[in-house]
C-alpha cells in the first residue's frame, strides 16, 4: 500500500510531518528536548486527537505492506523539523 510523508503540510499544521497511509492521516511533532507527539487527523487534514507512540506504531505496522516499509516510514518521519 502506498504512503506519503509531507513535511510542508505537516509544518502548516504546526507539526514536523504529515503521514498519509491507506485512508489514514497522522501528524508527528518532534521536540529538541523531550519525546515526540503523535496525532491522528481526518480527511480534511484537521488534527483530531493525540495518540500514544504505541498506538501510532501499531497503525503503521498494520497499514504498511511489510516490516521494511514500516521501518522506511519511521525513518522518513524522523527527519522532520524539531520544535
Amino acid at each position: 500500500m502506498g504512503y506519503e510523508v509531507n513535511y510542508d503540510e505537516g509544518e502548516h499544521a504546526g507539526c514536523s510531518s504529515k503521514l498519509v497511509i491507506a485512508d489514514r492521516i497522522f501528524y508527528v511533532k518532534h521536540f529538541n528536548a523531550g519525546a515526540s507527539r503523535f496525532f491522528s487527523g481526518d480527511q480534511q487534514g484537521v488534527i483530531q486527537k493525540e495518540i500514544s507512540k504505541a498506538e501510532f506504531d501499531l497503525w503503521v505496522n498494520i497499514l504498511a505492506d511489510d516490516q521494511v516499509q514500516a521501518l522506511e516510514i519511521q525513518g522518513k518521519l524522523a527527519v522532520g523539523k524539531k520544535y
